[in-house]
């Protein structure tokens, strides 16, 4: 029985495999060039001009990084629909199950074996492109230090095992009830999208306790001015969180309250008046605030507000990764489950 499931697959398989192996060689071949700059760039930090080295390094990733973060990404969906979802639906659509079973396989070690053969490839071939694309990746990814945004979490490290279980075990469920290849295709890429999307934004931050963190203004990066319809706005930017999931970020006052534009025309009415700022570095401006006012506004600001942060360290990612790959997992084998105790009790 073994057998007979590979034999079915195999098609499917070699495609996958063959990807696979196209990526193997091409990050063989172009990895330890990427390593060797990110090594150039550490040690130039010492010496100070670290530009053209970062740039060939971010330029010569960037062209290629988004098709493999792409296939990274697609890998578990594809895998659902086209081995879990006409798994057994080709079968029960042809009614060949009928052959099967009056040969002495039984339903259980039908189902069984399908469930582990595919299925266990299913994970396999996205663990490998995962393990692939993260040590391809990490010169990048330590750059840039956001391990936790949705494109690097979601392509690299473990979590991509638990969506490519999820998504296989998805596709045989909707093999199973509706019996039909196209539509249970249709249904798996559909059901797999509406719950990774929403898990992504509503779910995953909320899967430990954030921490929130009160900073200073004096401490938070790109802060200014700018000019709306209305007036001018104060504007707070970069969180500088490095690897952290930031999902709230607000000014707030002593007391309660935020920035308005009333209080910064009760309270900097200089703010207004023409002139050519000239602001340090990382400071955002808009065009007609002298620079003088410019300080003292700010200077006013920060005595008044701070900064409330909430967020997931980034000394949690390991955790999320194992949490979100076992959630996965766990759905995985609840609809196996399910798919299981519907061939055996209503499928005859």
């Amino acid at each position: 029985m073994t057998w007979f499931a590979w034999r079915q697959f195999r098609v499917q398989a070699f495609l996958v495999l063959g990807f696979l192996i196209a990526f193997a060689v091409f990050f063989a071949i172009t990895g330890p060039h990427y390593a060797s700059l990110f090594n150039d760039l550490t040690t130039c930090k010492a010496k100070g001009d670290c530009n053209s080295i970062t740039n060939s390094l971010v330029n010569g990733q960037d062209t290629y990084f988004p098709f493999a973060q792409a296939f990274s990404l697609v890998l578990p969906g594809l895998l659902g629909m086209f081995w879990g979802a006409p798994l057994v639906s080709r079968e029960l659509e042809s009614g060949t199950y009928r052959l099967a079973w009056t040969q002495g396989v039984t339903r259980r070690r039908w189902v069984l074996t399908k469930l582990a053969v595919v299925g266990g490839a299913s994970m396999l071939a996205a663990g490998l492109m995962s393990f692939m694309l993260t040590w391809w990746a990490s010169p990048i990814d330590t750059l840039n230090a956001n391990r936790f945004s949705s494109l690097i979490f979601d392509t690299s490290y473990i979590a991509p095992i638990g969506y490519a279980a999820f998504a296989f075990a998805l596709g045989m469920t909707a093999g199973v009830l509706w019996r039909r290849t196209v539509p249970a295709m249709a249904t798996t890429l559909g059901v797999y999208i509406a719950v990774r999307v929403p898990f992504f934004h509503f779910v995953r931050p909320h899967l430990m306790t954030p921490v929130t963190r009160v900073r200073s203004l004096k401490n938070v990066g790109n802060i200014g001015f700018e000019r709306t319809q209305n007036g001018v706005s104060f504007v707070a930017g970069d969180t500088n969180l490095r690897n952290a999931l930031s999902f709230s970020s607000s000014i707030v006052g002593k007391h309660g309250g935020e920035v308005t534009q009333r209080w910064l025309g009760d309270h900097c009415r200089a703010l207004l008046l023409l002139g050519n700022p000239s602001p340090g570095k990382g400071v955002k401006v808009t065009t007609g605030i002298r620079p003088k006012a410019f300080t003292d506004c700010i200077d006013k600001i920060a005595v008044t507000f701070h900064q409330v942060l909430r967020y997931q360290p980034a000394n949690r990612f390991w955790t999320f990764q194992w949490i979100e790959m076992s959630i996965f997992i766990v759905l995985a084998l609840l609809l196996s489950a399910f798919s299981y105790w519907w061939v055996r009790r209503r499928i005859a």
